[in-house]
């Protein structure tokens, strides 16, 4: 019996063996050992105090190559993401830092190598600074109203992060949409970070990050500024030409009185006596009720141009004069003679005119057929002054077409 048992024993060893050498064998042909290099795998930071200290470039990624060896099945279906690289932060300082990778494989997976030993992090200091909030205005108002300059609350937002780009920032921006608003915009806007040329920062937090913005809109009238010209210059002088700087002014009040109103006169300017040019600024005189939309406006240049004058006369005749309110059913037959007609203006621009410059009429208001002797007249446009008429009546006879 105890023969039986130890031959039975020594078989069943017998066999594991066989199988174990077996299963050896067929490990070692059909599922061996093989070596691999897993490349990219990514490395995480660890331990960066990010109340102190922040990644330059966030956007940077590290990545290293890991050589292993481990049986064919184990390998094949690996990715780099089931390897775990990491470089520890803890204890670095602002600037470049060497930090030692170290890399953790799966069980069943022998790791041989890897490579960078070591990668280089630039970190940098977090900053806070206090930038100025920006409303940009889009759209336009109602027609006859205008936006005044807009306010927001608080009038500044802290923003924090890397130091790189606190110092790129140049400010806090919200828009704000006026399209055909015609009062008061009240509105909580949501902040936006820009460098110098208008990009977003998308590096950095800010607080607070939303503000409140209000902007006047207002009714407005825009009008030409009449200079206000007093006295006569130097006898044998004359007013040329009146320039106004600005010749346009955008006022703001009480809109019935904008209504009412077609232009802006400046204070009086006095130029008796004077032969030369004089340049001055001066105030404007505002009507009650009604101010300038541009409150840092205070005063306009009036350019005054003064010269000599000098005189032309230019000859006509009856049929260079027109006949003002004739009926329509009648036409108007003017004596055939010569006329003089005298005007004085500026030296130097005095010889550019001629008789079509100007407009030479008689009124012809209410009269039937008959014969008339009806007084002549010209418009003269500045800066000419009319001298004379010569003679100043003219004989018509009217008659039906």
């Amino acid at each position: 019996m105890g023969k039986y048992f130890s031959g039975d024993v020594a078989l069943k060893i017998l066999s594991v063996l066989v199988a174990f050498v077996l299963w050896l064998y067929v490990m070692n042909e059909q599922n061996p050992q093989v070596t691999y290099v897993v490349r990219n795998v990514p490395i995480q930071l660890k331990n960066l105090d990010y109340t102190s200290l922040a990644l330059k470039d966030p956007s940077q990624q590290h990545f290293v190559n890991v050589k292993i060896r481990g049986r064919r099945s184990v390998i094949t279906g690996l990715k780099p993401e089931d390897i775990a690289a990491e470089a520890n932060l803890r204890g670095r300082i602002e600037g470049e830092n060497m930090v030692p990778v170290s890399v953790n494989v799966p069980p069943n997976v022998e790791l041989l190598d890897y490579s960078p030993k070591e990668i280089v992090v630039v970190l940098e200091a977090v900053i806070e600074e206090q930038l100025p909030v920006y409303v940009e205005i889009k759209g336009v108002p109602a027609e006859g109203f205008a936006a005044k300059s807009p306010a927001s609350t608080p009038q500044a937002v802290l923003v924090r992060g890397p130091r790189s780009l606190v110092n790129s920032s140049r400010r806090a921006v919200v828009e704000a949409d006026i399209s055909e608003k015609n009062n008061m915009v009240i509105a909580s806007l949501p902040v936006k970070v820009v460098d110098a040329k208008g990009n977003e920062q998308k590096g950095v937090t800010y607080r607070p990050e939303t503000v409140e913005v209000r902007i006047p809109i207002v009714p407005v009238a825009t009008l030409p500024v009449v200079p206000n010209i007093r006295g006569n210059p130097e006898e044998g002088y004359m007013v040329k030409e009146v320039r106004v700087e600005p010749s346009v002014v955008m006022v703001t009040g009480n809109v019935e009185v904008l209504k009412n109103i077609n232009q802006i006169s400046t204070e009086p300017i006095n130029v008796s006596g004077l032969s030369q040019n004089v340049s001055v600024e001066v105030g404007l005189k505002m009507p009650s009720g009604i101010q300038l939309f541009d409150e840092a406006l205070s005063k306009v240049r009036v350019l005054v141009e003064i010269e000599k004058t000098d005189m032309k006369a230019l000859s006509f005749t009856g049929h260079d004069i027109s006949f003002r309110n004739l009926q329509a059913d009648l036409r108007a037959i003017p004596e055939d003679r010569e006329f003089l007609l005298t005007v004085q203006g500026p030296n130097s621009i005095i010889e550019k005119v001629d008789v079509d410059s100007f407009k030479i009429y008689a009124d012809a208001a209410g009269l039937p057929e008959g014969e008339y002797i009806l007084k002549v007249k010209a418009d003269v446009p500045e800066p000419y002054e009319l001298v004379s008429i010569e003679p100043d009546t003219v004989k018509v006879t009217i008659k039906r077409q």
